[in-house]
């Protein structure tokens, strides 16, 4: 049963996203203010279809902008976060999801920033991209363990986006997911409907604070609740 209640989930969300996702980039060429709100339906969207229901702890800031660190348990991860995020943003995200039909699209209408994990001039490059982007006022999504986790627990950080934090000077807000890894791991092709929850805490002050420091306390908070 839940073999044949997967498919069905998958299938519904198959429909939504040929009728949506077309339409919607075609009204965001023309109307490009509109992408923001339209990715947050879409993100929403896709959380009704997999009968997924959200819960928020905690408020986004209105100020900013700021790098967004995210625990990484899920491709609905990709998901979750434009359906809190206040003004523009964008994010970096592997590479391998631009090929993606409609949703590489769609990422590249948000001027996300495409990573290869394994070219270190390549992701050297993405991350000077990014911190350009902050200088324009967008937000910066980033997994700071750079890739899903395979056992449900936190991996350890990458380097990359404490160190753009640093140069830029911008603040981390670490945003925590939980439920997805239950939901949908990675190794799962089978959905397990449920509620994933995300709790948004307070920004972190990047001054005077060593890369290692700021792993630390970044890596410390997420551990405190409950990963």
């Amino acid at each position: 049963m839940k073999t044949l209640y997967s498919t069905w989930l998958y299938f519904k969300t198959f429909l939504f996203i040929i009728i949506f996702f077309p339409i919607i980039l075609f009204i965001t060429i023309i109307k490009p203010s509109l992408l923001y709100p339209y990715a947050n339906f879409l993100s929403r969207g896709i959380f009704w279809c997999f009968n997924i229901q959200r819960k928020i702890i905690g408020e986004f800031p209105e100020e900013g902008p700021y790098i967004l660190m995210h625990n990484h348990t899920s491709f609905l991860d990709l998901f979750f976060l434009p359906t809190v995020i206040k003004g523009k943003y964008t994010g970096v995200v592997a590479a391998k999801n631009f090929k993606i039909p409609l949703i590489g699209s769609i990422l590249k209408r948000l001027n996300a920033i495409p990573i290869h994990r394994f070219n270190h001039a390549k992701a050297i490059e993405a991350l000077k991209v990014a911190e350009q982007k902050i200088y324009e006022g967008y937000h910066i999504a980033i997994f700071p363990e750079g890739t899903r986790t395979i056992d449900g627990k936190l991996n350890q950080f990458k380097k990359g986006g404490f160190h753009m934090a640093s140069n830029t000077n911008t603040k981390i807000l670490p945003v925590i997911t939980k439920g997805l890894y239950q939901i949908k791991p990675k190794n799962r092709w089978t959905i397990y409907p449920g509620v994933a929850t995300m709790i948004i805490l307070d920004p972190i002050d990047v001054t005077n604070k060593s890369i290692d420091d700021l792993i630390h306390e970044t890596y410390n908070l997420y551990l405190e609740n409950g990963l």
